[in-house]
Formats: C-alpha cells, sequence, structure tokens
C-alpha cells in the first residue's frame, strides 16, 4: 500500500503477474512450474481477500459518511473469483493446455475487472474516508492473522 492520497491502493498486479507466468508455464506444458506458480497465487489471493473482506470493508461500512453497496458487490465478485480459482485447480489437473488456458484467460479477466474496479473506485473513495483512521486500519491490515481467515476454500 503505498501513496499519500490513496494509502489502500493494493499491489494487483503481483496476483495478475503470477498469473501471467502461469499462463506462461502452461503454454509450453511446464506443469510442474504452472501448479507452484499457481500455487502462489492462491496463497496471496486467499490473503488479500481476507484483509478486504475481514478489515477494510468492515472498517468502510462502519464509516456514516460511507455510501452503502460497494462493499457488497466487491464481495460478491470475491466469491466469484474464489470459485473460480478453486474450478482453476482442478482444470490445472486435466494438463489439457488449450481447456487450461482458456479458463485461465477467463479467470485474468475476472479478476483485472474486479481490480480495476477497486483501484480506480473504490480504493480512492475509501482511503479519503477511512483518512481519520488511517494509523489504525494500516497496523490491522499489517498485522492481519493469516491462520484466522473466515471464508473457506477447498483448495
Amino acid at each position: 500500500m503505498n501513496g499519500d492520497d490513496n494509502w489502500l491502493i493494493h499491489e494487483h498486479s503481483l496476483y495478475e503477474d503470477l498469473l501471467s507466468q502461469c499462463t506462461e508455464a502452461v503454454e509450453i506444458e511446464d506443469w510442474k512450474t504452472a501448479g507452484s506458480l499457481f500455487k502462489r497465487l492462491v496463497t496471496h489471493l486467499k490473503r488479500h481477500m481476507a484483509i478486504e473482506d475481514e478489515v477494510l470493508y468492515p472498517a468502510y461500512e462502519a464509516s456514516a459518511e460511507a455510501p452503502q453497496g460497494p462493499t457488497g458487490a466487491l464481495r460478491e465478485e470475491h466469491d466469484r473469483i474464489a470459485q473460480l480459482v478453486t474450478d482453476m485447480a482442478r482444470v490445472l489437473e486435466t494438463r489439457d493446455s488449450d481447456y487450461v488456458l482458456e479458463c485461465m484467460a477467463h479467470l485474468e479477466r475476472q479478476m483485472i475487472k474486479h481490480h480495476e474496479k477497486e483501484e480506480d473506485i473504490f480504493l480512492p473513495m475509501a482511503s479519503h474516508i477511512l483518512d481519520a483512521r488511517r494509523e489504525e486500519i494500516s497496523q490491522q491490515l499489517a498485522e492481519f492473522n493469516v491462520s484466522k481467515i473466515r471464508r473457506k476454500w477447498d483448495i
């Protein structure tokens, strides 16, 4: 997270880069590397979604000046992405590179669409609304305990 005006910006590019590297491994049918990269992606996504769902979104929703609605839509997108990621784990096992690449492209489009909504609309708004609690929220985000994630993943 960086920047003075938009201190909540995430490093979404990390997740997109991992998926891109995984896609490149599938293209050359390097299934071991693809599997390893995908596992790293899943680990990062689990933490990322949990931080938003369990710290950032509730802090935003608790603010009296926050427009209600955006976090519900973003959580629904998290649910869809989590399902796609779970499905992708099974698809990778098929080692059908054409099918895997098609599914990865779909996952990538969904992730990019979600990241753009967060970066262009939600996070700038939340950064402004939550600025008075910046230190407290930044500390909660930094100290988030991954072992207590509420979302249950099948992978």
